[in-house]
């Protein structure tokens, strides 16, 4: 059960509120933005990796996959062990292991060797993700926390924006090996960092035990369950994918059970008692949802419908995540002063406008009125994120913020993988309606090299249709969190100015 904050008092805790929390915000923030730049950079470096090492698309599309299973996997694994065992020490090793797995990917000789050399990335990126949150949350006194949380989200969508552009440059000056040998220097500055700035941070919870039979079974639950998803549109929904959905869904549904009847669960079940907690996680989740949605059919858009380059297409992509970096700020500050419900509200139903004017966009539609378009969804998504994150982590006693902020990223990731499946579904249903029989995104050719005006004006009409009804069919899910956002509880009321701040948990 979730024991009250004042259970565990801290005797760092004058050591965590003497030092400039600034400073630390900096130290972990270098390592986050590692992490995410490293989701998004690979990705342009994926048909250079294939010629490289003699590996077809599809196996080379693994070094993505097994990333993602692992790191959504073993983030709330790590968030529970950081509640235990400290958050500084699993900080820097997740730093040293995610270094030395880039060192290690750079000189593949084989795709199986990237493979596992990604899956030790992820198990690095998971130390350092699971961390971050409940780092920060720690060190910022309440008031100013959801200021940092604005930080924080700027970090998360500049690393996705610039990654697309660098990896361009990375690959094209100095080869594919070089979108891994960059984070070698980052992770050991970043680690440098973090052993002379960060506190201690012992906790006082060392001698709980770990639960290792519910993290097997939320491992074993979590892993086929988003590969069935993930694959779901390319196998065309066939009943290898349907059953690893099902093994998935009855191994979540054990480790349910495991976690209700452990003293000492792995994922705290009671902390969903807490309404703030709960909406939060739902309603990030849900506009998570929304947001794969574009970032899946907006590089496809740019490139295979308007035919731009993909150094064209990381510039048009930028409107989104840079709104999000000048609204998240604002809006982490203005929660400090009135709360998360209304601002992180508003900002979704930002985020559905967003969607439905996306459902207008043409094919030949100036490229102005294109991006404004995505930058009223980039405003909303920056108007929720900070709140919304600052709200749920504020919440969470101080002896669970590291579940709390490992919860965070696996939803984070788990609303990533049902969005993306659900727009392609989506668009590959719709589109299909069209002239062209489209079995799947990267069949798609490009629109402008079509032999005929009339293949041209068939092809674009069938994208067109796809990423309408893609657009709009996820404005439900931003109405979800919106709904969610609003009957949170009021338990972000305590992040005001005048409130006693929660007693800082140091471990």
């Amino acid at each position: 059960m979730v024991e009250p904050p004042s259970a565990h008092m801290s005797d760092d805790h004058q050591l965590i509120t003497t030092r400039n929390p600034w400073l630390i915000l900096l130290s972990v923030a270098l390592g986050l933005f590692m992490v995410v730049l490293d989701i998004s950079i690979l990705n342009i470096a994926l048909p250079t990796i294939s010629t490289s090492l003699h590996a077809t698309l599809s196996s080379v599309e693994w070094t993505l996959i097994i990333y993602t299973l692992a790191l959504t996997a073993l983030v709330p694994f790590f968030g529970r062990i950081s509640d235990v065992m400290g958050r500084r020490r699993l900080f820097i090793t997740g730093l040293g292991v995610f270094a030395a797995a880039s060192l290690l990917a750079a000189f593949s000789q084989s795709i199986l060797w990237l493979i596992g050399a990604r899956l030790l990335q992820a198990f690095g990126g998971a130390l350092i993700t699971a961390n971050v949150l409940a780092i920060i949350t720690d060190v910022f006194p309440a008031g100013k926390r959801g200021t940092a949380m604005g930080v924080q989200a700027i970090l998360i969508s500049g690393g996705a924006s610039l990654g697309p552009i660098i990896g361009g440059v990375l690959v094209t000056r100095f080869g594919w090996q070089s979108v891994f040998l960059v984070n070698v220097p980052i992770g050991i500055v970043a680690a440098a960092m973090a052993f002379f700035i960060l506190p201690s941070l012992k906790s006082s919870r060392a001698m709980e035990p770990i639960d290792w039979l519910g993290s097997g079974l939320l491992l074993g639950g979590l892993t086929p369950l988003l590969l069935g998803v993930s694959k779901g549109p390319e196998w065309e929904w066939s009943s290898t994918s349907l059953i690893l959905v099902a093994v998935g869904l009855v191994g979540l549904a054990l480790f349910i059970l495991q976690e209700l009847r452990t003293k000492y669960p792995l994922v705290d079940l009671s902390l969903f008692k807490i309404k703030e907690f709960a909406a939060g996680q739902a309603a990030g989740t849900f506009a998570t949802i929304a947001l794969s949605t574009m970032m899946l059919l907006f590089p496809f858009y740019w490139q295979v419908l308007r035919g731009y380059s993909a150094e064209q297409t990381g510039i048009y992509m930028l409107p989104m995540p840079l709104t999000l970096m000048v609204a998240a700020p604002l809006s982490g500050k203005l929660s400090d002063k009135l709360g998360a419900r209304g601002i992180a509200s508003a900002g979704l139903v930002l985020i559905m406008v967003g969607l439905f004017l996306v459902s207008q966009v043409t094919a030949t539609m100036p490229v102005w009125h294109v991006l404004w378009r995505i930058m009223i969804f980039g405003a909303g998504l920056g108007m929720f994120t900070a709140p919304n994150n600052n709200a749920v982590m504020s919440s969470a006693p101080p002896q669970r913020r590291g579940v709390a902020s490992g919860l965070l990223g696996m939803f984070r990731y788990v609303g990533q993988s049902f969005g993306i499946a659900f727009a392609g579904t989506v668009f590959v249903s719709f589109a299909t309606a069209g002239a062209f029989a489209l079995h799947g995104l990267p069949s798609l050719g490009d629109v402008t090299g079509a032999t005929t005006p009339a293949a041209r004006e068939a092809l674009s009409s069938a994208f067109i249709n796809g990423m309408h009804a893609s657009a709009l069919l996820a404005i439900p899910f931003a109405a979800i969190g919106v709904v969610l956002s609003l009957i949170r509880g009021k338990a972000a009321e305590a992040a005001r100015p005048g409130t006693p701040a929660p007693e800082t948990h140091p471990g």
